[in-house]
C-alpha cells in the first residue's frame, strides 16, 4: 500500500513520518541518518545545498547562509527579502523552491503529503508553500498550523480534554495558541506570536554565555575566531539535549592556534537562559490572564523543540503550581471558584498526567499523517485548515512498534534490553531531584522469544497495573508500570509480538 507522508515544516527544520492511511506512522529520515533536515541553504558552492552544509556556515560565514525564509513569503505585500552571494541571488520564493526540490524525490512517490506549518504564516502563504510543492509533482493534500497539529497529537494521547495551551518555537518566533475541543473538532480561539523569543535568541544567549565562560577560564574568546565560534555553535544542540536529561557535557572549542575544553553542568545551562525563561513565562501568564474562566486550559503542551529550552519546562511547572495554589487559597478564603479554572488539573490524582507536557519530536508530523485520511475521504476540503481541524480518536494501546510512553513522549524499544532508572545512560532517564523514589537502574524490559518481560531491579519495588512485581512479568499493550511507591508511572504500548524497532 502506498504510504502517506506527514511533514512538519518550520523555519528551523523539516521532520516527517510515513505509513499507510490509518496506520501508525514511522519516522522518515530526511537527512539520513538524522531524522531532521535543517532549513538552512548554503550559497557557498555553485549549486545550492539544503541542510547541514548551511548549518556549518551560520557562524563562520553567515553571508553564505540563507535562513528563516518562510515568514518572508510576500508578507503584507512588502518587497521579498533577498540573499546574495557569488553567483547566487535568491528571494524567499526561490529558497522555498529549493526546499521542495530537495524533498520531492521522497514525497512525490507517496499517496499524499499533509503539512504542519508555522502558525504565524497566513492562509495565502500556506497556499504558496503547497502550490510550489505541487509544481515539483508533490501531491500536497492540505496543511494545518503546527499548534493545531500539536493539540491533535496530545488529544490522541489523552493529555487534555477541554482546552489546552500549545507552546511552539522555531528560529523565527515562539507561538502561543489556546485550543478548545468542541463537537469533535479542535478550534484555535486565540493565538499570539513572539519573534523576540524564537529559538535563535536562546541559542545566541547560550553561545555568548559559553564564550564568556571561555574568556574567564583562558582569556580566549571564541567569538574572535570564526572557526571556534562555528565549533561552539554546532555543539549547542547536543548541549540542549544533555541539559534536558540532566547530564554534564564537555565542549571542545577549536581555533586556528588554540584548543579549549569547557565542562558545562545542566544547572549552568538553565541559569544562562533564566531571564529568557522568566520572560516566556511572563508572556504566557499575560496571555492566560486575559482569558475568560470558561476558556482557561487544562494543560500546557510543549513541542519537543520548546521542551529543550533550558529552564522553560521547570519554570512553567512552577507557574502552574503557583496558579493552582492561588486558586486553592482563594477558595479557602471564600472567593468563588470556577469549575474549569486555570491549573485545576493540578488538584487531580497522581495517576493523571501533569499539567505541563513535552511531546515527542514527531508528534505534529504523526498528527497530520492521521489527518490525511480525512483529506483522502473528502471529509474536509483540501487546502489549509486555518482555525479548525477534526480531532483524532484516542490511539489504541496496541498500535505501532513496542515502546514506553511517559508524559507525552514515546521511547522506542530499539535494543533487546531497555533500562528505566535515574542513572545516566538509562534508555528512560528520570531526574532524581523530581523522582527521588526511582533507583539508578530501577527496572528492565527484555525481549525474549516474541514477548517482552519486565524485571524489577530495585528494593523500592515496581508495580504493573497496581500489582506488585515479583521476579518478572510478561507485558501486554496498555500495561501501567509504576516505579517505586507513589513514583512515576509509564505505559507499555505497541505490538507485543514485534521485535525491537531498528532506528535508522
Amino acid at each position: 500500500m502506498t504510504p502517506l507522508i506527514g511533514l512538519d515544516l518550520n523555519a528551523s527544520r523539516a521532520r516527517a513520518v510515513h505509513g499507510p492511511v490509518g496506520e501508525f506512522a514511522l519516522a522518515l529520515p530526511l537527512d539520513p541518518p538524522a531524522a531532521d533536515l535543517p532549513m538552512v541553504l548554503s550559497l557557498e558552492k555553485a549549486k545550492l545545498a539544503l541542510g547541514r552544509p548551511g548549518v556549518h556556515l551560520l557562524r563562520q560565514s553567515p553571508h553564505l547562509a540563507c535562513i528563516d525564509f518562510f515568514a518572508c513569503l510576500g508578507a503584507n505585500g512588502a518587497a521579498p527579502r533577498t540573499w546574495k552571494a557569488g553567483r547566487h541571488q535568491l528571494d524567499s520564493n526561490a529558497a522555498l523552491q529549493t526546499v521542495w526540490n530537495h524533498l520531492a524525490p521522497v514525497c512525490k512517490k507517496s499517496a499524499g503529503v499533509v503539512l504542519a506549518l508555522p502558525p504565524y504564516l497566513s492562509r495565502w502563504q500556506a497556499d504558496v508553500i503547497r502550490h510550489v510543492g505541487e509544481q515539483e509533482r508533490v501531491p500536497a493534500l492540505g496543511s494545518v498550523p503546527s499548534v493545531l497539529a500539536v493539540a491533535m497529537a496530545g488529544y490522541a494521547e489523552q493529555t487534555w480534554m477541554h482546552a489546552v495551551l500549545v507552546v511552539d518555537a522555531d528560529e523565527h518566533a515562539m507561538s502561543l495558541a489556546l485550543i478548545r475541543a468542541a463537537d469533535g473538532q479542535a478550534h484555535i480561539l486565540e493565538a499570539r506570536y513572539l519573534p523576540h523569543l524564537g529559538l535563535r535568541l536562546w541559542k545566541d544567549r547560550l553561545l555568548n554565555a559559553l564564550a564568556d565562560c571561555c574568556v574567564l577560564q583562558s582569556r580566549r574568546d571564541p567569538r574572535d575566531s570564526p572557526a571556534a565560534e562555528q565549533s561552539l555553535f554546532e555543539q549547542i544542540d547536543p548541549l540542549l539535549e544533555a541539559c534536558q536529561h540532566g547530564r554534564m557535557v564537555q565542549l571542545g572549542l577549536q581555533a586556528t592556534h588554540w584548543y579549549q575544553n569547557l565542562v558545562v553542568h545542566p544547572d549552568q545551562t538553565g541559569a544562562f537562559c533564566g531571564a529568557l525563561a522568566r520572560h516566556a513565562v511572563a508572556e504566557i501568564d499575560a496571555f492566560c490572564t486575559r482569558l475568560a474562566p470558561e476558556e482557561r486550559p487544562d494543560a500546557i503542551l510543549l513541542t519537543a523543540d520548546t521542551g529543550r529550552l533550558p529552564g522553560l519546562p521547570a519554570a512553567l511547572r512552577r507557574f502552574m503550581e503557583r496558579r493552582a495554589k492561588d486558586r486553592l487559597h482563594a477558595g479557602l478564603n471564600g472567593a468563588p471558584l470556577d469549575d474549569e479554572d486555570f491549573g485545576a488539573g493540578l488538584l487531580a490524582t497522581e495517576d493523571e498526567l501533569p499539567s505541563v507536557i513535552v511531546l515527542s519530536p514527531d508528534a505534529p508530523a504523526r498528527a497530520v499523517h492521521g489527518l490525511g485520511a480525512h483529506f483522502c475521504r473528502g471529509d474536509v476540503p483540501r487546502g489549509h485548515l486555518e482555525l479548525i481541524a477534526p480531532l483524532p480518536l484516542p490511539q489504541p494501546a496496541e498500535a505501532g512498534p513496542p515502546r514506553v510512553h511517559f508524559h507525552g513522549q514515546d521511547f522506542y524499544l530499539v535494543e533487546p534490553n531497555f533500562h528505566l532508572g535515574s542513572q545516566i545512560g538509562c534508555h528512560l532517564w528520570f531526574d532524581s531531584r523530581r523522582f527521588p523514589m526511582v533507583a539508578p537502574r530501577h527496572c528492565e524490559i527484555i525481549f525474549d522469544h516474541r514477548t517482552y518481560l519486565l524485571f524489577n531491579r530495585s528494593r523500592d519495588g515496581t508495580t504493573v497495573n497496581d500489582l506488585e512485581l515479583h521476579g518478572s512479568v510478561t507485558l501486554r499493550s496498555g500495561d501501567r508500570i509504576r516505579l517505586g511507591d507513589r513514583g512515576p508511572m509509564v505505559r507499555f504500548l505497541g505490538h507485543t509480538n514485534a521485535r525491537p524497532l531498528i532506528m535508522l
